[in-house]
């Protein structure tokens, strides 16, 4: 050891250094409110009462629905096999936000010059002047190859900052649908900055989430996350569009070919650190006109199951959030993930980090936990748990500092937002 060669060590250490910060740029490091994205919940930017209702009630308006057909939370509880108590928290909730909320300038409005104007006026009044609460604010424009995207994005993002301090600026961020080549996202990214120059925000302030919905995107994903970075923070699958990219028989949920692409979408997320977004039920909980109330609540007791079912499988599958399009999937996509919270012992996570510190302050690099191997890797796994605990309010921010999970200053942030 005496004999080492300091000067091939010198260089070594330097190359070492420049590799680890390349790496560390392939990554980014939410705030704690990007972590909170279990529903996104989609309303066109064209319907302003529509759009406006979504962005402040959220979730009530589908308590008047189970009003309406005289659905109860017993009656969930039966159809769903969840816990009573959970159901009826959510049933009671006097803060009915949506964890985030999309204004649709894209597929949820015709294609139509008029209806196209009015969507964007909608979406500058909603983002400036609805009760938005802590809900996360997005806004879809129209996609690349429509002649309406670049009006879209221009207009809009920079409407709503008028007039305001770029610290009240009220867009958090842009879901872009349909991107496909990393030279796509550039030019996405490009224009973001001249806006954010022209309305004096800081860099990379309006965050970034793409649309996964063709073969092209699956292919290419790798690329496009990177070319997102630092902006990024969630990766969204879309469903519908990406069963018409490869003629799929049917939209359907667990397709094989589906499946592959949600494992790359959970794949490319995780790499660098954001939340997958899973793609929409697409059958409705809406009632038929043709039937009875009774067969009518049936009806949609049947589609609120399916989009449960939809939530729990994804949630399965590493899926951190869920496509919504009506206040009742908004209901039952945050139920689903209340009760997977809920399953979770985090109790134990926190047992495994407080045993594992344990034993790396005794100079022992492994051990055994209730006869399961632990070392770095099981550890580093039940602190990336715990980071998502504290955000979604399951652990408290007193226990997730004392682990260091989180920071004091993340979690100051967390209480402003």
């Amino acid at each position: 050891m005496d004999n080492i060669d300091q000067g091939m060590v010198a260089w070594a250490e330097n190359k070492r250094s420049i590799i680890v910060r390349k790496s560390s740029e392939l990554s980014t490091d939410l705030p704690l409110n990007f972590l909170r994205q279990q529903a996104h919940y989609t309303t066109p930017a064209s319907n302003y009462k529509l759009a406006n209702s979504a962005a402040s009630q959220g979730l009530a308006p589908s308590r008047k629905m189970f009003a309406k057909y005289d659905i109860k939370p017993s009656d969930i509880v039966s159809t769903f096999g969840v816990p009573l108590a959970i159901v009826q928290e959510l049933y009671h909730n006097s803060n009915p936000h949506a964890p985030l909320v999309m204004i649709d300038g894209e597929d949820a409005q015709a294609l139509d010059d008029e209806v196209v104007v009015a969507g964007r006026k909608n979406a500058v009044n909603i983002f400036r002047e609805a009760d938005w609460g802590h809900t996360l604010r997005f806004y879809r424009p129209s996609g690349l190859h429509l002649p309406f995207c670049v009006e879209d994005l221009i207009t809009v993002l920079t409407q709503v900052g008028e007039a305001k301090s770029p610290e009240a600026y009220p867009v958090d961020g842009l879901i872009f649908p349909k991107l496909e080549h990393a030279d796509e996202v550039s030019w996405v990214c490009n224009i973001l900055e001249k806006i954010e120059t022209k309305l004096g925000l800081t860099p990379n302030r309006i965050k970034l989430q793409i649309l996964v919905e063709s073969g092209w995107a699956v292919a290419n994903i790798a690329d496009l996350t990177r070319r997102c970075l630092p902006r990024l923070t969630g990766i969204i699958f879309g469903i519908a569009d990406y069963a018409a990219d490869l003629a799929l028989p049917e939209i359907r949920f667990d397709h094989p070919m589906c499946d592959w692409a949600r494992a790359a979408v959970v794949n490319s997320a995780g790499a660098v650190g954001v939340p997958a977004i899973d793609a929409m039920t697409v059958n409705y909980p809406i009632a038929d006109s043709n039937l009875s109330i009774a067969d009518n609540r049936q009806r949609i007791l049947n589609r609120l199951k399916e989009c449960y079912d939809d939530t729990v499988y994804g949630i399965e599958m590493g899926m951190k959030g869920k496509w919504v399009g009506h206040p009742a999937q908004l209901f039952v996509v945050m139920l689903a993930y209340q009760v997977h919270w809920s399953s979770v012992a985090m109790k134990t996570e926190i047992e495994k980090i407080k045993t594992y510190q344990k034993a790396v302050h005794e100079k022992i690099g492994a051990t055994i936990i209730d006869g399961v191997m632990s070392d770095r890797a099981t550890d580093r796994h039940a602190r990336v748990r715990l980071r998502e605990s504290v955000a979604v309010g399951v652990t408290s921010a007193e226990e997730g500092i004392g682990l260091g999970v989180v920071t004091p200053s993340e979690v100051a942030h967390l209480s402003k937002t």
